[in-house]
């Protein structure tokens, strides 16, 4: 009768939820609220105030042309602009003549990289104008859809009044609040088309702007430029008499000094970022600290080298972590920087990572360190240096000889020395140097015969490929100690280190970030040989085809945006589940009652996951509300299909908010005793004591009869029943009993035990020994103190006696071959 019952009222709730969804759909075009009509647009069609509200209205008429007024003045930045603008356009007009100065001085790629990197950069501060005074424009057209709103109800008003017999004063208020409203809209509309015409002047200029990134990009990939154009003749053929001459300005790099005061300008300009920034760091150290704090209190016992070398990164490095991390962050953070900055912020990561990678390089390899960090100099110095053409040549061949004359120092003598297990790292730095070398002498000789572009590309490949893998190296050394901190500090504290789950979590973490690392790197190396855009633009491409399936059509890139947010999306609830259910915020953060971090997981956790549908749906270009039929036919569905997956959802959702059970509880329900291992939405598990896992839906929970050994308190009471012949001293017996169970360490003293005389048996006297003992312990509790009372007895002589019963005997059969007894009368 009961599941009847049940499947009735979810037949109800279907037909409800499908009668709902039909009803929220009115007839198109219209709504009533209220007995007031709105549009489709859903707007209030605007009617006149009734005479009673005047007074009223007016006041807040008042007050909202003031607030208006107030909100329509353009902010010191916007007015600054008016000024700065005009002289930026004579500045970009100067760097333009400049440019085409230099696209006709024969520059090399890096130059012309240099250059598209500084238009990138007014570009993006053209941008910033931009979007500043469209915020601006945005938000004023929402005020003016307001007044021109108010203007027409207080135009309607004026009209309804002068056909009725109202006071002048009130009819000449009305007329004023009338005309505010209309000037106010003015006003509006003037400042709008005046920012409008900015607007279009700032764009006008970001036009200009990519046209000279254009021509500078065809210039780049032009045939001059190709990795096997004769740029320049042979050096034998080389006229050397301009080699001691200066520089006649065709080769010079960027100018050293306008370069210091761009600098200084952009960090200027961007001294509030930089403020918010360094709050940014603040927190970043503290995070640090905190990540020291828990080496230092939770023992970290390991023995595989990667997770040792990542813990020893935080503990003994941990100033050099917080600015080699902060260094490296503010290159993501400041964008569009000038060169110069750029190459100083690389510099500085470069030795700030040195003391993070050092220690665990052998000593024949430490001090090879300093000599990349000269390397990096050595090929950065030359964009900053005015070279002429056979200078500039000169100055390649040195610095190639000097890679190849360190490489051979440090890498040929020990080929073969290190094991990849024990110093990656520097293993496989040492498989590279021939690779390297390689690259060096091709630089060597394409320079000799006049090769140039080949030179620039494969010295730079040398160079800076061993650079930036040492910063890559000391990133993983880095994330690899965050993180193995912070997965310590979760197990450690659920008092679970030992567990082996940990150290897997440790290693597939690490891997993941190698993996990470190394795409970092490779991103970093397809920028380097200028093959990171080529790749960009060419999967932009291809993955921006659209394909048409009737009437959808969507890319490969929407496909892989909607698997890529599903991803996130479920790899945000794992993390969430990984540290809130763990019931580490109970005892350290807010103190949660046991089973609430559960519940705000699951509601976290499940919002997660269907704002991430939701994303991941709409970047598909799928329209959602082509699901409200849908959605009608699915609550049909739940009434009449799905009657058991919504009662053991519903019942999923009752257990995790009410609580009557937790992870962690030992409960008997359908004679199954055993722990809760799990509680989800729609089943939860039972890990018995005998091995076995049991998956119990939800609804047997709820509806079911469920004894719960440990929700309020872990105790539990013994009772042993014991008996003793007839003529035993009792007051001996209690003794005894109370003994016993007083030795035993798990039982509680409070409450106190109790030894009890039960009753007279029929064959012996009869006790029983009551105690209480944590659950997890009473088994074992019982059968220690059964053990001890047996032990006691024996000593005491004490005998716990057997069933015992008289037989009367009425006749006994005759023996074979006897004659029948006859019993007397």
């Amino acid at each position: 009768m009961h599941l009847k019952l049940r499947k009735r009222i979810f037949r109800l709730l279907g037909l409800l939820v499908f009668v709902s969804f039909l009803g929220v759909f009115p007839a198109v075009g219209q709504t009533e609220t209220g007995g007031q009509v709105i549009d489709s647009t859903g707007i209030e069609a605007p009617k006149a105030i009734p005479t009673q509200d005047l007074i009223q209205k007016i006041e807040e008429a008042v007050e909202e042309t003031k607030v208006i007024g107030r909100k329509i003045e353009a902010n010191d930045d916007l007015v600054s602009l008016d000024t700065l603008f005009p002289a930026y356009v004579k500045f970009i007009q100067r760097e333009m003549k400049l440019t085409e100065s230099f696209i006709s001085s024969n520059p090399n790629r890096q130059k012309i990289n240099n250059q598209i990197k500084k238009w990138n950069g007014y570009n993006n501060h053209l941008t910033q104008w931009e979007s500043l005074v469209n915020e601006y424009e945005a938000r004023n057209i929402k005020l003016l859809e307001r007044v021109q709103l108010s203007e027409q109800i207080w135009k309607l008003t004026y009209e309804k009044i002068r056909d009725q017999q109202i006071p002048v004063e009130v009819s000449r208020r009305v007329k004023e609040t009338y005309d505010e409203m209309r000037g106010l809209s003015k006003q509006i509309t003037s400042k709008n088309n005046d920012y409008l015409i900015l607007e279009s002047r700032i764009n006008k200029q970001k036009v200009d702007i990519a046209e000279v990134i254009d021509v500078l990009e065809k210039l780049k990939e032009s045939e001059i430029y190709s990795l096997f154009y004769l740029r320049h003749e042979p050096l034998w053929q080389s006229d050397y008499s301009t080699l001691t001459k200066q520089s006649d300005g065709a080769e010079r790099g960027t100018a050293f000094y306008q370069n210091i005061s761009e600098s200084i300008k952009y960090l200027r300009d961007n001294s509030l970022r930089l403020f918010w920034y360094l709050i940014y760091v603040l927190v970043f150290a503290f995070f640090i600290r905190w990540l020291n704090r828990v080496f230092e209190n939770y023992k970290h016992e390991e023995t595989d080298r990667n997770i040792v070398k990542a813990r020893d990164t935080i503990i003994k490095h941990s100033r050099q972590v917080i600015i080699f991390m902060s260094l490296l962050g503010l290159t993501y953070y400041l964008e569009n920087r000038p060169t110069l900055l750029n190459d100083v912020l690389h510099l500085l990561i470069l030795i700030s990572s040195i003391p993070l990678v050092r220690p665990f390089m052998r000593d024949s390899f430490k001090n090879l360190l300093y000599y990349v960090i000269l390397v990096f100099i050595l090929d950065t110095v030359k964009t900053y240096i005015w070279f002429s053409s056979l200078q500039y040549r000169v100055y390649l061949m040195i610095e190639a000889l000097f890679v190849i004359l360190l490489l051979y120092r440090y890498a040929f003598r020990y080929m073969g020395a290190l094991r990849f297990k024990e110093h990656f790292f520097g293993a496989l730095l040492l498989r590279l140097a021939p690779v390297f070398q390689l690259i060096a002498l091709i630089s060597i000789i394409s320079n000799v015969l006049g090769y140039t572009n080949l030179t620039d590309l494969s010295l730079k490949i040398a160079a800076k490929s061993g650079v930036y893998a040492v910063i890559s190296y000391a990133l993983l050394l880095v994330l690899g100690g965050m993180t193995i901190g912070v997965i310590h500090n979760h197990f450690e504290s659920r008092e679970n280190g030992d567990s082996p789950q940990k150290k897997i979590i440790e290693l597939k973490s690490l891997y993941f970030i190698r993996f990470v690392v190394i795409v970092f790197w490779s991103i970093i190396f397809l920028s380097i040989i200028d093959m990171l855009n080529p790749i960009n633009g060419y999967l932009t491409d291809a993955l921006s085809e659209p394909y048409v399936f009737g009437s959808l059509s969507i890319t490969i890139g929407d496909v892989l945006n909607f698997l890529f947010i599903l991803l996130i999306s479920f790899t945000i609830t794992s993390l969430v589940a990984f540290f809130i259910d763990s019931g580490q915020f109970k005892s350290k953060y807010i103190n949660l009652p046991k089973g609430i971090p559960a519940a705000i997981s699951l509601v976290i956790r499940y919002f997660i996951i269907a704002a991430g549908i939701i994303l991941a749906l709409s970047s598909l270009g799928v329209d959602l509300s082509k699901f409200n039929l849908m959605a009608g036919a699915l609550g049909l569905g739940i009434g009449f299909g799905l009657q058991n997956v919504i009662s053991n959802f519903v019942s999923g959702l009752i257990l995790v908010f009410e609580r009557p059970i937790l992870v962690g509880d030992t409960v008997e329900v359908n004679n199954l005793l055993g722990t809760v291992k799990r509680i989800g939405v729609r089943s939860s598990n039972i890990s018995t004591f005998d091995g076995a896992e049991v998956v119990v839906p939800n609804s047997n929970l709820i509806s079911n009869d469920l004894i719960n050994w440990t929700l309020s308190s872990n105790l539990k009471r013994i009772e042993i029943l014991i008996g003793v012949a007839y003529g035993t001293d009792l007051n001996t017996v209690l003794k005894i009993l109370r003994e016993t169970v007083d030795s035993h360490e798990d039982v509680l003293k409070t409450p106190a035990p109790q030894a009890l005389f039960s009753d007279f048996g029929d064959s012996s006297l009869n006790f029983r020994l009551r105690f209480w003992v944590p659950f997890e312990h009473g088994m074992q509790a019982k059968s220690d103190v059964s053990v001890a009372l047996y032990n006691a007895f024996e000593e005491k002589g004490i005998q716990i006696p057997f069933p015992q019963r008289d037989i009367h005997i009425k006749t006994v059969p005759p023996e074979p071959g006897e004659n029948k007894l006859t019993p007397p009368e």
